[in-house]
């Protein structure tokens, strides 16, 4: 709905530029359609929309990201000066350029591998201790579909969203699925916590893990791996319940 209504100020603007007594609302209309669609373009670059809205996810992206080519074609073969014509979408660019600059710095951008579509390639090993203090593998659990979620008890999100990851542990246990917690915090500090707190699953405390995953950068941070032990999707932050749920049942 959001690029349909951004499409028609885009398609209204040009329309008013051919008119000489609407040339300045026309103007306006138009910015005002592509400023929406270059903004909504680089939400779901920086994943400001969730994990199930970016980029490579989004179908929206593609489509208003033609949209501003479009534009710019069409902009570049207008007769103006060349440093308006050349200048302003130099201008624009930089400006975009400058936003996301912006929003990796601010300290709450996620690890930048969470932001590009996962490659098909086998989950690297991770070990981890279970609750009693056993050392135990990811490769122990090839042939179930293992949802991998990095937590720590003071990220609010994370205990948000384990509610929701145990509930589906619950609901398709029987089918081979296994939510896996892993933790990269003490055990004096995790046991109190998972007293209190109860989630169905397995609860880790890391003891290594490949650089693939970024444990510790970001969280909460999760991996859905299918039965023949390949990464099936990551992300970052807390997803929708209907595009998590989805997900799974896919693998199962």
């Amino acid at each position: 709905m959001f690029v349909a209504f951004a499409a028609a100020a885009v398609a209204m603007g040009v329309a008013l530029l051919r008119t000489a007594r609407w040339r300045a609302p026309g103007w306006l209309t138009l910015f005002a359609g592509l400023g929406s669609l270059a903004l909504l373009v680089l939400m779901q670059l920086t994943g400001r929309l969730g994990p199930e809205h970016l980029w490579f996810r989004a179908p929206t992206f593609y489509i208003a990201l033609l949209i501003l080519l479009s534009a710019g074609v069409w902009w570049l073969r207008r007769p103006a000066p060349p440093a308006l014509r050349f200048g302003l979408p130099a201008a624009l660019l930089a400006c975009i350029a400058i936003a996301a600059l912006i929003a990796r710095l601010d300290g709450r951008s996620v690890p930048l591998a969470m932001l590009l579509p996962v490659p098909d390639t086998p989950a690297p090993e991770l070990s981890y201790f279970d609750t009693t203090g056993r050392k135990r593998t990811l490769a122990e659990l090839h042939g179930n579909v293992v949802l991998l979620n990095f937590w720590a008890t003071w990220c609010a999100p994370c205990r948000r969203e384990m509610p929701m990851l145990s509930d589906l542990q619950r609901e398709h246990a029987k089918q081979g699925l296994v939510v896996l917690y892993v933790s990269l915090e003490e055990p004096e500090v995790l046991a109190p916590f998972l007293a209190v707190n109860h989630f169905d699953g397995i609860q880790g405390r890391l003891d290594r893990a490949a650089a693939f995953y970024d444990a510790g950068k970001f969280y909460p941070l999760s991996f859905l791996i299918s039965r023949d032990g390949r990464i099936a999707h990551r992300w970052s932050g807390r997803p929708r319940e209907g595009w998590l749920t989805a997900q799974v049942a896919a693998q199962l």
